[in-house]
């Protein structure tokens, strides 16, 4: 195979040579001064036509054409069917035409009456084959109002219509002829009507030529200059052309291969990422040998394996700082979790939980990735060496063919998981690198939240505790206040690793310029939400229970108040929710946020339905209690494309909650 610079030395000289024949300016003049004179034209490479200048139309060439039926001594015979009718003469007329190979020029038929006097009667530039047309007693054959007729073209009429002949009468020779050329052309005026003052004769010529041209046609001038004139410019041109394409063509294979070399050699040189390309280590091994060959198939294992923990090594070094820096991270986290005596088996369960998860997801160390690559490489040495065993046996032929068809996954599968199986933990190093702040900040949320859950479960307890026994409030009373709390700030605390988990999935794309992780803008919403419950509890709770404790029914009061601020909190988080929500810009997002959310949306309705069930309240009206659970049923998914929609669907949703809530108590005063 020649070489690239062979080849683009090659297009060079070629180049050259159409640039010298596109000089010559001369030639085409030469062409068209033939054109000019020239009425009839066989072609080079259509040698079973012949192309009429006035008219347009191709005809048959009668050195080829049967247009009689050729006799012994090479003499042509008229073509005649007795006894049958004009339209079977056009149907056998018609077969002797298709079975005749015009060199792929189609559209040949019997000619109309018109068209066959045109060219014996014109004396200008005879037809070739005049004598044998005008011969006396030669009828031929031709179409006129739709019916074949015969006619003796040398018969002494003047005019086209005298002395036709009905195809029953008289036996004739046939002379077809196509309009191949100039369908869809107006060629009367564009290159023969000399009164057309559209166009000039150079460029009525040059129509000419164009569409020999158009049709790769080789024209015989009678000129031989402007033959020769022809061949150079259209025919050797061309091929020049088809031989410069064909070289250019293996030009950019050649550029291709070469530049898909020097990507191979890239590659190789190239450190792993996420976005690595596996399959040109992959093209090195030849996937249809290695899989019927036992022997080539281990060594294959053994070599993709060593190849991919060279690449892991070099990687490690080059992401050594932040391998390093997230691992001491991780190191907190991988300290044994110890149960809390003051946390219930629940909590403590959530809070275990919790540690695993962050320990799990955030060590980013590739020790795990070779472990899975090295036991991929001990079954490849441990194939080998029971071939290696078995050789050193007495029945090596049996034992060989046992080993044989043991099933082993397919070479280019393995590639392909191992190759998974990496990317996996690259994907996580490089998000993790991309999002090191929100890493920090999710260690310090779980230290943080962690911390804060216990002194929910000891000093707000006790700071709750202290504060009630001031005013001589009940341990019976201040207890299912603070379950109360603790079952609130639990609801709280088990959204935390979702939403975390979320943001170390991928981040979420949003519409504005925040530059605050979408997850961390989730956890603080929800701390200020934490902040307001535990501000209640811890100053507002025993205030509302004072207010109404020497009421009648003043317990039923109390608690409708307490779960109406309850709610407003819920309405607050979920003000500031949606401004997270419409900030987001894929639907799936907009949803997970949502459903995220939604249980905290629901607490303090699910607490009234309770209590009132709880305490048997028949003085509240069945409608209302059924209005009420029915604000549960509100489904904000629909109004998610919208943000003007979502929050008047809000808005009237906390005015239904208040305006129940006050029937509720209404109802109950009026019992009293």
């Amino acid at each position: 195979m020649q070489n690239l610079q062979q080849l683009q030395q090659k297009r060079e000289e070629i180049l050259s040579e159409i640039k010298e024949i596109e000089k010559d300016t001369e030639g085409t003049d030469i062409i068209l001064d033939a054109l000019k004179s020239q009425r009839w034209y066989f072609f080079k490479n259509k040698k079973t036509v012949l192309f009429d200048k006035n008219s347009g139309l191709l005809w048959a060439n009668l050195n080829y054409f049967p247009y009689g039926i050729k006799q012994r001594n090479g003499s042509y015979k008229q073509y005649s069917w007795p006894n049958i009718k004009d339209k079977k003469y056009e149907e056998k007329i018609k077969e002797v035409i298709a079975k005749f190979d015009f060199n792929g020029v189609t559209g040949f038929r019997m000619p109309d009456l018109y068209e066959l006097w045109n060219i014996f009667k014109d004396g200008t530039n005879s037809i070739p084959f005049f004598k044998l047309l005008n011969r006396l007693d030669n009828y031929w054959y031709f179409m006129h109002q739709n019916k074949p007729y015969t006619k003796d073209f040398d018969s002494g009429s003047s005019r086209a219509t005298d002395y036709l002949r009905d195809v029953d009468y008289h036996s004739a020779y046939i002379f077809p002829c196509s309009s191949y050329l100039i369908d869809g052309l107006d060629y009367q005026n564009e290159v023969i009507n000399k009164r057309n003052s559209i166009y000039t004769e150079k460029e009525r010529l040059q129509h000419l030529l164009d569409i020999f041209v158009k049709h790769q046609l080789q024209p015989m001038f009678d000129d031989k200059k402007a033959t020769q004139a022809y061949n150079k410019i259209y025919i050797e041109k061309a091929n020049l052309k088809k031989e410069l394409q064909a070289l250019e063509s293996e030009i950019q294979k050649l550029q291709e291969e070469q530049k898909r070399l020097e990507e191979l050699a890239a590659k190789e040189k190239e450190t792993l990422s996420s976005t690595f390309d596996y399959n040109f280590l992959l093209s090195k091994y030849n996937i249809e040998e290695i899989g019927s060959s036992m022997i080539q198939y281990y060594e294959a294992v053994q070599s993709w394996i060593n190849e991919l923990l060279q690449k892991i090594n070099d990687y490690e070094k080059q992401k050594e700082k932040v391998i390093l820096d997230f691992n001491t991270i991780s190191l907190k986290l991988s300290k044994k979790y110890e149960n809390n005596s003051n946390l219930t088996e629940q909590e403590n369960d959530l809070l275990q939980q919790r540690q695993a998860f962050f320990e799990k997801n955030l060590s980013l160390g590739m020790h795990s990735v070779k472990s899975k690559l090295l036991a991929v490489k001990k079954q490849a040495d441990d194939l080998e060496q029971r071939i290696d065993q078995i050789d050193e046996g007495q029945n090596s032929i049996k034992e060989l063919a046992l080993l044989e068809k043991e099933e082993r996954v397919h070479f280019a599968f393995l590639a392909e998981n191992t190759a998974k199986i990496i990317k996996n933990a690259l994907r996580k190093i490089e998000f993790f690198e991309k999002q090191h702040q929100f890493v920090l900040h999710a260690i310090e949320i779980w230290e943080s939240w962690t911390e804060d859950y216990k002194i929910l479960k000891t000093t707000y307890k006790e700071d709750l505790k202290n504060s009630c026994k001031e005013d001589d409030v009940e341990e019976e009373i201040w207890s299912k206040w603070y379950e109360d709390w603790r079952k609130l700030r639990f609801a709280i605390e088990e959204k935390i690793q979702p939403a975390i988990e979320r943001g170390l999935k991928s981040e979420i794309t949003v519409s504005s310029s925040k530059k605050e992780n979408v997850a961390e803008r989730l956890i603080a919403v929800l701390e200020d939400y934490k902040n307001n419950i535990d501000k209640f509890y811890l100053e507002t709770r025993k205030g509302i229970y004072q207010k109404y404790v020497f009421q009648s029914g003043g317990e039923l009061q109390e608690k409708f108040e307490a779960e109406g601020i309850l709610y407003g909190f819920a309405s607050t988080l979920q003000s500031e929710l949606q401004n997270i929500i419409f900030d987001c810009k894929n639907a799936e997002d907009r949803i997970f946020i949502l459903n995220w959310a939604n249980s905290l949306l629901d607490i303090s309705i699910d607490e009234i339905l309770a209590f009132v069930a709880d305490n048997d309240l028949q003085a509240i009206s069945q409608e209302i209690l059924t209005e009420f659970a029915s604000l549960k049923q509100k489904n904000y998914d629909i109004y998610l494309a919208d943000a003007k929609a979502y929050a008047e669907e809000k808005a009237k949703r906390e005015k239904e909650y208040n305006s129940l809530v006050f029937k509720m108590r209404k109802d109950l005063m009026k019992q009293k």
